[in-house]
């Protein structure tokens, strides 16, 4: 099971679009544009002038995770089907159960799995290339977090999985002078508050589990799980470092002990980080 990518809301794009995401209807399933991950050369000069292709913006984002922030190197292709009804026939065909091929259609524009990136270019077309960029940070990051993990999904926490990816994506966009991580922390903290002040938060168990997170994905004002597991994979960097979240996924790789893992990853149990966690929101929500 991949780690589940962004929702039709999409949480950061009131700081790049106004656009309006959407899916073009088709009559019988497409197949995809395949763009293959280019090599990247940490060397090259960054290329120069306005993004016009999916491949352009692939050697950018690549560099920056794999110069920069030192991920690993990334093997696959982004799949690009036309409509949101032949990416269900894609996601199927990769192996999901047609009701759930179907859920996360409905409320995602593209996931990111071992072998690369499965997307509705019909919805991410009509956006600009900053909003494109953030998507495919977010989602390369679950594509590094299954290569960091040897190609296997493992038992790992979905806030993780999502909160670095959110994290790394903005810290592409900064690299690239598109937007700024404490942008994104202004926001994450403003979007919590008024969701605060609508309903309850989800609690930390809600956001551990990949199904959970697409039910919850599927509801209004869903964009606040990811606010909150950026926000938790933000202090979790700050406190413990980058290296010691990506060892996190290494070791997943080899033990489906996930209380363990995040133990020896960052030196205290995770019962103790979410009561950090949640001390941290207590403050946030003042």
């Amino acid at each position: 099971m991949r780690a589940i990518g962004w929702t039709r809301g999409w949480p950061d794009v009131a700081l790049l679009a106004a656009a309006t995401l959407g899916s073009a209807c088709a009559s019988a399933p497409s197949p995809p544009r395949v763009v293959p991950f280019p090599e990247v050369s940490a060397s090259a000069e960054r290329p120069a002038g306005l993004f016009t292709t999916y491949s352009k913006a692939l050697d950018l984002v690549l560099r920056v995770m794999e110069s920069e922030l030192g991920l690993p190197t990334l093997h696959g292709s982004l799949r690009l089907y036309p409509d949101k009804e032949s990416l269900v026939a894609g996601l199927t065909a990769e192996g999901y159960d047609a009701a759930y091929a179907r859920r996360i259609a409905d409320t995602l524009d593209g996931i990111g799995t071992a072998r690369g990136i499965l997307a509705n270019d019909g919805s991410l077309r009509r956006q600009r290339w900053p909003v494109r960029i953030a998507f495919l940070g977010h989602e390369l990051t679950h594509v590094a977090e299954y290569t960091l993990a040897g190609g296997r999904r493992g038992i790992s926490d979905q806030w993780l999985r999502e909160g670095l990816a959110e994290w790394v994506s903005w810290t592409v966009m900064e690299s690239l002078e598109m937007g700024s991580i404490k942008s994104r922390r202004r926001t994450a903290v403003q979007r919590v508050r008024e969701a605060n002040r609508r309903h309850r938060l989800p609690s930390f168990s809600e956001l551990l589990a990949p199904r959970s997170w697409v039910v919850l994905s599927s509801r209004q004002s869903s964009n606040v799980i990811y606010d909150e597991a950026f926000l938790a994979a933000d202090l979790l960097i700050d406190t413990h470092g980058l290296a010691a979240t990506l060892d996190y996924f290494r070791l997943v790789g080899s033990s489906d002990d996930h209380l363990a893992n995040f133990s020896r990853a960052f030196g205290e149990e995770r019962s103790s980080f979410e009561g950090e966690f949640t001390d941290f929101l207590a403050r946030l929500l003042k």
